[in-house]
């Protein structure tokens, strides 16, 4: 009798050990449902906007049932300079005739050294935010991307989401 509790335990055991690893081999893709944008105003509450502008920090939020997301605002691309003949206005090209960047938070960028996405927090309403402030006026685009199962596993599932975002001069 005890034999047979002791065989039973054990295929009990092993099945569900199986079943819990297919559960978890069944990544879906992530799915990026809006992107919103927020000020603070004077009550220290958050206020939907619908123009951005210039120099004004403000609340990026990311709707999503992804793990991981991350945003590239498009602002910022900043090439480093090579001295020549005393000139710097020619761009120092690494030796794969890259760029050689100082600063970049522009997706077409991604892989390249100094660019880096901006990071996210989870909000308390379930989406993914960050803050961020354009440096100028312009159009900018924003390109989030949204992971499920991490940056480096073979089982990534990663969808971008592009939207070009207006920035307006500061009045």
């Amino acid at each position: 009798m005890k034999r047979i509790l002791y065989i039973a335990i054990l295929f009990f055991t092993a099945l569900l050990t199986c079943v819990s690893c297919l559960m978890e081999d069944n990544v879906k893709n992530p799915v990026v449902d809006d992107v919103k944008f927020f000020m603070t105003n004077a009550d220290l509450k958050d206020s939907l906007i619908t123009q951005i502008f210039n120099d004004n920090q403000i609340k990026i939020s990311i709707y999503t049932d992804a793990d991981l997301v991350t945003i590239w605002p498009g602002a910022i691309r900043t090439v480093m300079k090579k001295k020549e003949n005393g000139k710097t206005d020619i761009d120092s090209l690494d030796m794969f005739n890259h760029p050689v960047l100082v600063r970049s938070d522009d997706f077409t960028d991604y892989g390249l050294v100094g660019a880096k996405g901006v990071a996210t927090s989870l909000g308390d309403d379930g989406g993914w935010y960050a803050w961020y402030t354009y440096p100028s006026p312009g159009d900018f685009t924003l390109t989030v991307v949204a992971t499920n199962h991490g940056y480096d596993s073979p089982d990534l599932k990663r969808a971008i989401f592009t939207k070009t975002v207006t920035v307006n001069k500061k009045p």
